[in-house]
């Protein structure tokens, strides 16, 4: 998490989003214990397999291990004390607390790798500095309308890096101009 988490706004209930490492790939299990009134999300893609002779379209996980909450730093710490085992958090490195997720990033990659269920979205590991390059943008129109970020070339093709600070990077394909405005 970078050294700007403080500067985040507080939400009018007290919750943010927060990012965990999930151990054992557990996602599944550990969302299953979560209380109703905690909100969560989980990156998936749709992946085409041939089995069987014919072709399926299986929904998987985009980022393994990795599940998002919003909730109180309170209430995710007193989680984790009681479910030591099964993740970690991602914590402000000055603090060592929960690092809690601007609203609009979250809302920029939950936008970008829920729509079209994540098919021209690829996940490129955590936050990496080699793709803040290049012009912050917002999508104005388009599946991707409100999501901002970097616009990026990757291997020939100028695509769209969205990312969640200390947590992940995605890249989407390529945007038209038309759909873009810089900010």
């Amino acid at each position: 998490m970078s050294s700007t988490s403080h500067l985040i706004e507080p939400s009018l209930d007290g919750t943010h989003w927060y990012a965990l490492k999930v151990f054992y790939n557990r996602v599944v299990y550990l969302k299953s214990l979560l209380p109703a009134g905690i909100e969560s999300y989980v990156p998936v893609h749709t992946v085409e397999e041939f089995d069987t002779g014919r072709l399926t379209y299986v929904e998987k996980q985009l980022i393994p291990s990795l599940l998002f909450v919003r909730c109180s730093e309170e209430w995710l710490v007193s989680f984790k004390h009681d479910h030591n085992e099964d993740f970690m958090y991602y914590a402000d490195p000055e603090t060592r607390k929960p690092g809690p997720i601007r609203d609009d990033e979250m809302r920029s990659f939950i936008l970008v790798t829920s729509a079209d269920a994540g098919r021209n979205v690829k996940y490129f590991g955590s936050d990496a500095p080699e793709y803040h390059t290049g012009d912050r943008v917002r999508v104005i129109d388009g599946i991707y309308k409100g999501a901002e970020g970097y616009i990026k070339r990757i291997k020939k093709d100028r695509k769209l890096i969205v990312s969640v600070t200390g947590v992940a990077v995605v890249a989407v394909s390529y945007i038209h101009p038309s759909y873009l405005e810089k900010i």
